[in-house]
């Protein structure tokens, strides 16, 4: 049976009593001695890597076979362009242009700075939920992209701009 890194395992459990619990890892052998093993607690939608620490929950009496998975590869660290989807926003690179999506309002304004807070490019009165920015005139560096939305909804995301 070989390892899947991407296979993701449900942990279900039984308690007769309510309260405060810890998952941990006690030793891990082979493989798994240098494996980072991933708990998802699907209730908090909190990620905790059991190789950096154990994980203590609250939980009340009974069976619950769908609160926790196991797995690998901490989703939260993945690279895919979805992965940075947050608030309904996607903020991506790629050949030097920035493409910002909203799926929920379309955008009002988009301002981007250098990591100095050097304004490099400004676009108002966008009007759609899609803008694509092209002329930078930036090297290869971070850059942070300030969003708002026409609900006035603002965010901001650090992106790589190569």
């Amino acid at each position: 049976m070989p390892f899947d890194e991407k296979e993701v395992i449900p942990l279900g459990y039984k308690t007769t009593a309510a309260g405060d619990f810890t998952i941990a890892i006690d030793t891990a052998e082979g493989l798994f001695g240098a494996q980072a093993v991933y708990l998802e607690d699907k209730t908090t939608g909190k990620i905790q890597d059991l190789t950096a620490g154990n994980y203590t929950f609250t939980t009340e009496v009974g069976t619950f076979t769908s609160r926790f998975v196991l797995s690998y590869v901490n989703k939260t660290l993945g690279n895919d362009d979805f992965e940075n989807l947050k608030d309904g926003l996607l903020v991506s690179v790629k050949d030097k242009t920035v493409k910002i999506t909203s799926s929920k309002e379309n955008i009002k304004e988009v301002t981007v700075y250098d990591i100095s807070g050097k304004l490099i490019h400004s676009s108002k009165k966008v009007g759609t939920p899609e803008l694509q920015i092209s002329n930078l005139q930036a090297g290869n560096q971070v850059l942070i992209v300030k969003i708002n939305l026409e609900n006035d909804f603002t965010a901001s995301r650090k992106i790589i701009f190569h």
